[in-house]
């Protein structure tokens, strides 16, 4: 179940949405970095916000159903990259520890 995602569970209160992740085997994996993407279609603003707000170790926050992200993206990780920055999934992110069920993980 590692690649599932809850649905948007906003309406939710912290705890509720902690206690479905648990009874799914998920756990809650939030970020430090968002280009808060749902507010523009401006990739040029898009990539600048997420290279301003990276960080070593860090989580980027996009949604690919915004039209402004996806192209934005190629450019952002050209530019992660030069600054030497390398892509891992969540679990190499957080190894040698693991995601419990209903645990939050944050960078």
């Amino acid at each position: 179940m590692a690649d599932q995602r809850l649905p948007q569970l906003l309406v939710l209160g912290t705890q509720e949405v902690s206690r479905i992740s648990r009874e799914l085997g998920l756990s809650q994996v939030l970020w430090s970095a968002t280009a808060k993407d749902y507010s523009t279609t401006d990739s040029d603003l898009i990539t600048r916000r997420v290279l301003d707000a990276s960080e070593r170790d860090g989580i980027i926050l996009l949604h690919d159903i915004y039209d402004g992200t996806v192209p934005a993206v190629p450019g952002i990780i050209s530019a992660l990259k030069e600054r030497g920055y390398t892509f891992v999934t969540v679990p190499q992110l957080l190894a040698p520890a693991t995601a419990e069920p209903g645990a939050v993980c944050k960078p």
